[in-house]
């Protein structure tokens, strides 16, 4: 069960990279191919995103990754197959979908979650249904066994973290910095962020938004986040190679890499 798989990762001690894609970025054969990959480079987890022509959230890089996508024709129906394909390639990873609102309404709060766990999805986050709207969304992912995942940010008022909280089923995304995905982000103040939900909810924290170095990634862990997510950063990686008309993995590997290995927790100095 991919839920399973996520409450495992979460309860053990080592904290989590996970590289943030595109279902059907740059193309669908390309697109499983940067997840595998990613999860091969040391992505403890992926979250994976459908694509979507209105975004709320996503800055300029990963509005034009879901361009790139729907371009290639990928709709909701292909994303769920190459979702599957993901979970056939790395079956212990958990994968964390990203979905807007629009398109869970299209297919049906029960028809959506059913369908999304059946291709192997571990948690759920949509990030335009509020938390007052939040409870048939709630309930269906209990249902078909996926993680309920809320989002906060850096305005969000302690009694509504500590109200997130408790509806969550998995973790809780917050989102680094006020505005879209892709901005840059000052290192101290997140760590200050992070810091202030961490002591505030019972949940693991998860951290996207403006990550885009190994020293953010480090920032996070030790300011007590279990996930860090690197969305943007890889996507404009993926955008250079398509501008260049070259092979996406070594770009993406290359970006991706360094913010891995800072999340490897350093072993301690062997005792004299």
């Amino acid at each position: 069960m991919s839920l399973a798989l996520l409450r495992d990762a979460l309860a053990a001690e080592s904290p989590h990279v996970s590289a943030f894609l595109v279902l059907g970025d740059p193309d669908p054969g390309r697109s499983v191919e940067l997840a595998l990959a990613a999860v091969a480079a040391g992505s403890t987890m992926l979250e994976l995103g459908l694509p979507f022509d209105d975004p709320c959230a996503d800055g300029p890089a990963i509005q034009q990754a879901s361009e790139r996508a729907r371009a290639a024709g990928v709709s909701t129906d292909r994303a769920l197959e190459l979702l599957t394909e993901i979970r056939r390639g790395c079956p212990a990873t958990p994968l964390n979908l990203l979905v807007y609102g629009n398109l869970v309404h299209a297919r049906g709060y029960a028809r959506f979650c059913s369908d999304v766990a059946a291709a192997g999805a571990s948690s759920l986050l949509v990030p335009d249904v509020l938390l007052e709207e939040a409870q048939p969304l709630r309930e269906a992912c209990a249902r078909a066994g996926l993680g309920f995942v809320p989002m906060l940010g850096p305005r969000t008022e302690p009694e509504r973290i500590r109200a997130l909280d408790a509806a969550s089923t998995a973790f809780l995304y917050l989102a680094a910095l006020q505005g879209v995905t892709g901005a840059a982000s000052d290192g101290p103040s997140r760590a200050v962020l992070v810091r202030r939900v961490t002591a505030l909810v019972r949940r693991p924290v998860c951290v996207g938004f403006g990550l885009s170095e190994p020293a953010h990634v480090r920032e996070a862990f030790a300011a007590g986040a279990r996930i860090a997510v690197v969305g943007s950063h890889l996507a404009r990686a993926i955008a250079r190679a398509a501008a260049q008309s070259q092979d996406a993995v070594p770009m993406f590997l290359q970006a991706l890499r360094p913010l891995v290995a800072a999340g490897i927790p350093t072993a301690p100095p062997p005792r004299s």
